[in-house]
């Protein structure tokens, strides 16, 4: 049998009691697969990757039959870089099989969210598994954390892998509120504002990409896990959709308000009241092609906005690293918490387009940067002086 897209099966129900099909080592290369859309992607892999371990410009036409990626130039380039090869071929044959169980037509039990908590009790956010399981999300199977057994897990595992992919985002910023004294004292949750708001409340995203298009509903999390709390969330950047710019959606009894703007920060600012927390996805800010694009509305962020957190996630550890290493050299921030592995990173592995050894995961990491006023100088009034004093212990 072989599955829209490519990949050969052998012929049996897919999910008949949980029994996970088992597939065989031949795929259909996803330069050949059937779906316009892997097609495209493979191309793309073909004409900007770097695979074949050495430095090669050729187009990377011949794909691994182990992984179904076009990974090398040639036969003969990938029998003598097998070795080299090997460590990466399992992520990027899940990676694939990914793509084609999300294009198989198959009814998707992960993506009917469970609605609010009936009951006021903290949901656990500790890792995925206990989320997921606590919330009372689905797999084929059944609820997920109900899998027994390695077939059964297995299938379980990809659905976590769907399920992350798209709420690593609200989940990553609920455990930083939650576990981080840097965003506010976990034990005082329930206290709130004179305006009956939990602090942080106002949360600017900034630069987003697919995240721009996510259903509202996955942002709604964040009342879930914080049922006493309203949350005002500001999407902007310039690669937000033309047919969001501007919409503002309000659910949930005026729980969530979600405003999505196309353009730049720095130029929209004025127009928008001051956010209690920054979020910057995956936005790669060490990396030297990418400093310039930030380096105004990071003025603000540091300088401009109260000194306000902001949380920093990178798609590896690698691209952590760089990020640290940037922010530490600026003169107007400093780190309240170290970049460090996200346990609500997507379990749901990437490859980079330039090259399919770098794997990814979004969300990989994140840290917490504040801005800091100049040495000797310290703004505002008395609290906001013992406040400073008290956060730079």
């Amino acid at each position: 049998l072989r599955l829209k897209g490519g990949l050969r099966l052998q012929q049996r129900s897919f999910f008949s009691w949980g029994s996970k099909p088992a597939p065989t080592k031949a795929f259909v290369p996803m330069l050949e697969s059937t779906i316009p859309e892997i097609r495209h992607l493979a191309e793309q892999y073909a004409a900007n990757g770097r695979g074949c371990g050495k430095d090669c410009s050729k187009p990377k036409t011949f794909s691994c039959p182990q992984c179904g990626f076009p990974t090398h130039c040639t036969e003969e380039c990938y029998n003598s870089d097998k070795n080299k090869h090997e460590p990466y071929i399992q992520d990027l044959k899940i990676i694939y099989e990914d793509m084609l169980d999300l294009r198989s037509g198959r009814k998707f039990p992960e993506f009917d969210f469970p609605g609010p908590s009936q009951v006021w009790e903290r949901t656990d956010v500790t890792n995925w598994l206990a989320f997921l399981s606590d919330r009372g999300f689905k797999s084929p199977l059944g609820k997920i954390g109900d899998a027994r057994g390695p077939e059964q897990i297995l299938l379980q595992e990809r659905s976590v892998r769907h399920i992350s992919s798209m709420f690593t985002y609200p989940l990553t910023i609920a455990h930083a509120i939650f576990w981080h004294r840097a965003l506010g004292d976990p034990a005082k949750l329930e206290r709130k504002n004179s305006d009956g708001h939990l602090i942080p409340w106002r949360i600017a995203i900034l630069g987003p990409r697919a995240e721009a298009t996510l259903p509202v509903r996955v942002w709604l999390e964040l009342c879930a896990i914080f049922p006493e709390a309203a949350f005002d969330l500001h999407l902007v950047g310039p690669e937000v959709p033309d047919k969001l710019h501007e919409q503002v959606t309000e659910i949930n009894d005026n729980k969530l308000t979600v405003t999505w703007t196309r353009g730049l920060y720095q130029d929209v600012v004025e127009y928008h009241d001051p956010p209690d927390l920054f979020v910057l996805y995956n936005s790669g800010v060490g990396h030297a092609a990418q400093q310039e694009t930030w380096k105004d509305a990071l003025h603000l962020v540091f300088n401009k906005s109260g000194f306000k957190p902001a949380i920093f996630t990178a798609h590896s550890k690698e691209d952590a690293a760089r990020d640290y290493s940037y922010l530490t050299r600026r003169q107007d921030c400093r780190y309240i918490l170290r970049p460090e592995e996200n346990p609500f990173m997507s379990l749901r592995k990437d490859a980079a387009v330039n090259s399919v050894r770098h794997i990814i995961n979004s969300n990989h990491s994140y840290g917490i940067v504040r801005g800091a006023p100049p040495e000797g100088l310290i703004t505002g009034g008395l609290m906001d002086r013992l406040r400073h004093a008290f956060n730079s212990a």
